[in-house]
């Protein structure tokens, strides 16, 4: 009498063999409906250019406490796996009476249709990250948008390959765009979960019209323009400021020299002669000359009246030096 096994379990590699034609993607645990018997089928896929004939393995099946119940090797013959063709599943290697742990596959030979024999033994196993798992409600939008089942991954692109949003990894050897387990484009299913994820955005931001009023604080009217008093030249009576020099002495009953006595300080402090600075005023020149001499033969010091003449006489002997060494200068030129 046949038995049906039903699906109880299945796990998905979590390592691709880089390089080689064959890759291990799956185990899965089938309970028959009678004997209740578990069996364990594996699955491959040929990611190759050439059509596989046949596939021979050493599987290792432990138990939940991780003893090793069976390890042999199995052959897979009368294949004719194509190019990105998963196949396996319809044979059973291994069957036992009690709940099986993990599994473990390695890779020992495979047989193309051109007779070849390739050794899978020399390719090492790259481990994988494990696919980001999508919330419930939004697998089951993708799946009825894209009519796929099982789509509960995020579909992504990583270094070794790009992961397929049912779980299936793709190495980069494996060429082309499209799930070879349940026919999903890369780029659509990429497209479709993009566009719902920025609609479930767009659903969460309150609208325009929906946003509470934000209270703008009242402008600041604006004052009249100030008016400043002018400064005063007097101070104000009702201050009483203390002099600046207290110990100053009060010159209200002094005599102020007369202008000449000030000219005469302001030349003096300028470089200037005073017969240079008034010498267009008519009459005061000749005047100030009879009291300047009046007053040098009363009180006049003989040192002060040579210095006076080296003073009035070295500016324009000192200009005519320079005058006669720049012209020897542009003559020797």
């Amino acid at each position: 009498m046949e038995e049906n096994f039903d699906l109880l379990a299945q796990s998905r590699a979590n390592y691709y063999t880089k390089g080689s034609p064959i890759q291990f993607v799956k185990v899965e645990l089938l309970k028959g409906d009678q004997s209740g018997d578990i069996a364990v089928c594996l699955s491959f896929k040929n990611i190759s250019s050439q059509p596989v004939t046949g596939l021979l393995v050493e599987f290792k099946c432990k138990d939940r406490t991780g003893t090793v119940v069976c390890q042999d090797r199995f052959e897979y013959q009368g294949l004719n796996a194509a190019g990105g063709q998963v196949f396996g599943s319809d044979d059973a290697v291994y069957i036992s009476q009690a709940p099986v742990g993990s599994v473990e596959v390695d890779l020992l030979r495979a047989y193309l249709a051109d007779g070849n024999a390739l050794d899978l033994t020399g390719y090492v196993r790259t481990r994988l990250p494990a696919p980001k798992k999508l919330p419930e409600d939004l697998a089951r939008k993708l799946s009825e948008r894209t009519g796929k089942e099982g789509l509960q991954f995020v579909p992504q692109v990583l270094d070794q390959g790009w992961y397929c949003a049912c779980g299936a990894f793709h190495p980069r050897e494996e060429s082309g765009v499209w799930c070879s387990e349940c026919g999903s484009d890369r780029i659509l299913l990429q497209n479709t979960l993009s566009s719902m994820l920025q609609a479930a955005q767009t659903a969460q931001q309150p609208a325009a019209d929906e946003q509470p009023t934000r209270m703008v604080p009242p402008v600041r009217p604006e004052e009249p323009t100030r008016a400043v008093p002018p400064l005063r030249n007097q101070p104000d009576p009702s201050y009483d400021v203390p002099p600046l020099h207290p110990d100053e002495e009060d010159d209200s009953d002094m005599t102020l020299a007369d202008d000449r006595g000030r000219s005469r300080y302001a030349a003096s402090r300028l470089g200037f002669r005073e017969q240079d600075a008034y010498e267009d005023e008519g009459g005061y020149e000749e005047d100030y000359q009879d009291d300047y001499e009046e007053y040098g033969d009363e009180e006049m010091d003989p040192r002060d009246v040579i210095a006076e003449k080296i003073i009035r006489w070295a500016p324009p002997i000192t200009a005519v030096l320079c005058a006669i060494v720049a012209l020897i200068g542009f003559l020797l030129a």
